[in-house]
Order: structure tokens, then C-alpha cells, then sequence
């Protein structure tokens, strides 16, 4: 989609462009009410992105005899639903999915949600689309799964019941999460969209050697860890945090969930912290 992207703080503005840009859109920006009606006299857009409240007056200068479709994005969204002629209203501060879902509306694709079958996923990465597949498999009969892409992380979702291989899809890595009870709750899986560490933080074996670093993964699921030795980890870790340095743990085994609980309260740190693709600067706030 051609998109004219319209707010007046430049972090935000080249964030959002990035984010739109990376899912493929073509994208050009204007930081007031004056750039964006000249834009749009030059160009035919198929959706505009506006911030209401511009340095040079409402949004609502350009927005009314506007050819295409609009997403209003307001700390005072009562504000723009008054004005009309805009077919979605975000509130502040707006997350990347819900910007995506919104424009997917807009192109009149896809769920409304933004939310799809693990048959729309053939653009992510090989590995990515493999553990997709194995949690599908964890499925009992009856029951289906969605999968969130918002350009960083992947979620795949599914009711929480009683049938569901809970056990297997503990063995997929990842960031697991049971929320609610069965019936009611439901069962998120979470991805770095890379699948795989970020190449400069340094991946080693939970029994290996570690090398000297600010930071590092650590591998569990590759190394045969008793309950004892798996303890000895997280010690060496507590010490690394005490120097400064940072510690990520990768696939730490269900049956030593106790022992990285309490460490995690401990140090106040995610033990499963998703290595993953580093943000760009101008992303920073759009993502915390």
C-alpha cells in the first residue's frame, strides 16, 4: 500500500515508517497539516496515518476532503470521532500490531483482527514456520490456532483446554505462557521472528566454557544439565550480573522451571529474555 504517514516527532514518525516499510509498504511522511495536503496533491495514496493534533492545527484540515481512507492516531480519540470522515480511531500511544491491523483493514484483507492461520505464515523464516507447524501438532482435534506477526516477535495463540499437549509444546523453546484456567484462559507461544540469537551476542552450551563478554546466551536445551549442575548455571550467572554483563537462557528445561522462577524474581530479569533482532534507535519508544 501507498501511505502517506503524517506526525510532527521525528522519532515516531521515521519509527512507524520503518516498521511500514519493512512489511513492505511504500511509505512517505509529513510533519504538519501543510505538508500532508501538499502530499496529497501530489501523490494518489491508498491510506493515510495521522497524528490529530499537528503544529499547525487539527488533522482535520486535510483529512475532510481526503480520497482515501483514514486512521487517526489521538490521546483524544472523542476528539476525532466527532470530526468524522476517518474509518478507524487508535488512542495513544498506539502499538505497532494494532497499526497493522488497522491498515489491513484498510487494503480489506485478512482477518479484522490481525490475526491469521498458520497458512498465511509462508513468508517468515524456514525454522520459524517449523515451529509453528509442531505447535499446530499439539493441537487436540477441534481446536485451532492464530499467529500474530508484528515484524519482531510471533505469537502463536490457542485456547487454553484441558487436551491440549501442554508438555510438547514446552519442548519448542521459545517464551511459553498459560494464562487463565482451562475453558477460559488461553495458551500464547512467543518467537523472535529471526528464530534464531541475534549473530553478535555470543550462543554457548550451558557446560561449556564461557568467553568473555558483556553479553551472552546460554544454550540449555543443547546440554545434558542435572538439577545440580543446572543450580551451578545460574550461580556463574548471578556473578555476571554482579559484574554488569548481561545474561540471556535459552530452552531452559521444564523440570528446572522452579529453580529459573526463583532465580527470575530474584534478579528481577526474564529468564527466557528473547534474544532476537536488535530495534533501530528511532523504534526504541514505540516498542517499550
Amino acid at each position: 500500500m501507498r501511505c502517506l504517514l503524517v506526525d510532527d516527532e521525528p522519532g515516531i514518525r521515521e519509527g512507524l515508517a520503518a516498521l511500514l516499510r519493512r512489511r513492505g509498504h511504500e511509505v512517505r511522511t509529513a510533519g504538519d497539516c501543510a505538508a500532508a495536503a501538499a502530499a496529497l496533491a501530489e501523490v494518489e495514496f491508498d491510506c493515510v496515518v495521522t497524528d490529530w493534533r499537528l503544529p499547525d492545527g487539527l488533522a482535520a484540515r486535510f483529512v475532510a476532503g481526503c480520497p482515501c481512507p483514514v486512521v487517526a492516531v489521538s490521546g483524544h480519540p472523542e476528539e476525532v470521532e466527532a470530526w468524522g470522515a476517518v474509518r478507524e480511531v487508535l488512542t495513544k500511544p498506539v502499538a505497532p500490531t494494532r497499526l497493522l491491523q488497522a491498515l489491513a483493514a484498510c487494503q480489506g484483507e485478512g482477518d479484522p483482527r490481525g490475526l491469521h492461520g498458520l497458512g498465511d505464515v509462508a513468508g517468515l523464516p524456514a525454522d520459524v514456520r517449523a515451529v509453528l507447524a509442531a505447535a499446530d501438532s499439539c493441537l487436540p482435534a477441534g481446536a485451532a490456532a492464530v499467529v500474530e506477526d508484528d515484524g519482531t516477535f510471533v505469537v502463536w495463540r490457542t485456547p487454553l483446554r484441558s487436551d491440549l499437549a501442554l508438555p510438547r509444546l514446552e519442548r519448542l523453546g521459545g517464551d511459553l505462557r498459560v494464562l487463565g484456567a482451562p475453558g477460559e484462559g488461553r495458551v500464547e507461544l512467543r518467537l523472535c521472528r529471526d528464530g534464531r540469537p541475534d549473530p553478535a551476542v555470543p550462543l554457548v552450551r550451558a557446560d561449556a566454557a564461557w568467553p568473555e563478554a558483556s553479553e551472552l546466551a546460554v544454550d540449555c536445551g543443547a546440554a545434558d544439565l542435572s538439577r545440580e549442575r543446572f543450580a551451578a548455571v545460574l550461580q556463574r550467572a548471578q556473578a555476571w550480573l554482579d559484574e554488569g554483563r548481561r545474561v540471556h537462557f535459552l530452552d531452559v528445561p521444564p523440570a528446572f522451571a522452579d529453580l529459573a522462577s526463583d532465580w527470575e524474581r530474584a534478579h528481577g530479569v526474564p529468564m527466557r529474555d528473547p534474544v532476537g533482532p536488535r530495534l533501530p534507535a528511532v523504534l526504541v519508544d514505540l516498542w517499550s
